[in-house]
């Protein structure tokens, strides 16, 4: 080749290197706004939790006060006339009204406590409740299902939950699945959440079926799921 039509060819790593920094510099940049994007959403829900124990303890101080003034009330009018008999059964009345009313807000405030504030609570999934009541149809009950995370709550949890129902029939012992006893459309109680999930139904006991116990489990799927859940509960009489 003739020397006039020769090239000469120089490798130059800086701008290889340069590239991958800057490639590098993106890379960061985005992890950081989905880094910042995730812990302003997990900040959001925290001062929603707190907001609701913050009403929570006002309604209760308010409770408070009512019940200490019925109180004062319910002793003047004890030591009243006949005639004020029946404003004092009135106010006792009340007075066991408001006695519930609290009973049920110190129980309702302790749970979200228990979310914002857990210090002591065991960490993971837990089956905070489930309460069964029967309902006017026989053999048809109501349940309540609580599940919570505390702790631990950064990522949601996410599975399904399974009840079975222990007992016996024509002599037999038996076990009825939720599919066995389920009433109306849902097929499945699945579950997604941070902090909390509730559960409403209901379900029918067969004719001759006498129920013992029952196990509820609260089954994770996919990865970096906590631990699996079981309760097991006598029937309810």
């Amino acid at each position: 080749m003739p020397a006039g039509n020769r090239k000469i060819l120089v490798y130059q790593p800086v701008y290889l290197w340069l590239g991958a920094a800057v490639a590098l510099v993106v890379l960061i940049s985005a992890g950081y706004l989905l880094f910042r994007q995730g812990v302003d959403y997990a900040g959001g829900e925290l001062q929603r939790l707190s907001r609701r124990q913050g009403e929570l303890q006002r309604r209760l101080t308010e409770v408070d006060e009512q019940n200490a003034a019925l109180h004062q009330q319910l002793a003047i009018l004890e030591r009243s006339s006949e005639i004020d008999r029946r404003a004092s059964r009135e106010v006792r009345n009340d007075f066991a009204r408001l006695q519930d009313k609290m009973q049920s807000l110190r129980k309702e405030l302790a749970f979200y406590r228990g979310i914002v504030s857990p210090a002591g609570n065991k960490a993971g999934l837990t089956i905070q409740r489930f309460d069964l009541k029967p309902e006017g149809v026989p053999g048809r009950y109501a349940y309540n299902l609580m599940l919570t995370q505390i702790k631990g709550n950064e990522k949601y949890a996410q599975g399904v939950v399974e009840i079975d129902v222990e007992g016996v029939q024509d002599g037999k012992p038996k076990v009825l699945s939720f599919d066995n006893l389920r009433v109306g459309e849902v097929k499945t109680l699945k579950f997604k959440f941070r902090y909390f999930q509730d559960f409403d139904g209901q379900i029918d006991i067969p004719a001759g079926f006498a129920p013992q116990r029952l196990t509820v489990r609260a089954v994770t799927r996919g990865k970096s799921q906590p631990p699996d859940v079981e309760k097991t509960l006598p029937w309810p009489e």
